[in-house]
């Protein structure tokens, strides 16, 4: 695991409703991702449950959370 997904991913084990929104506020997501992140970090759904909902595939929706995932990073 990359040192990017550990971070970030520590990062939302231990924020808050707060602490998302200003991370929120500061990064900036197209439609989609933002749609990618709330599905993956804030509603807890897997990759696959997320492309078949958005009707993306699997390998599209992974790469859409490493974007997210290092603009979070450049944030936190």
């Amino acid at each position: 695991m990359s040192a990017i997904v550990k971070k970030v991913n520590l990062f939302f084990r231990n924020a808050n409703k707060s602490d998302i929104g200003k991370i929120l506020d500061e990064v900036i997501l197209s439609d989609r991702q933002r749609k990618v992140f709330d599905l993956y970090y804030i509603q807890k759904h897997d990759i696959s449950f997320i492309a078949d909902k958005l009707n993306s595939s699997y390998s599209v929706i992974k790469s859409e959370i490493q974007s997210v995932r290092e603009k979070i990073y450049q944030v936190i």
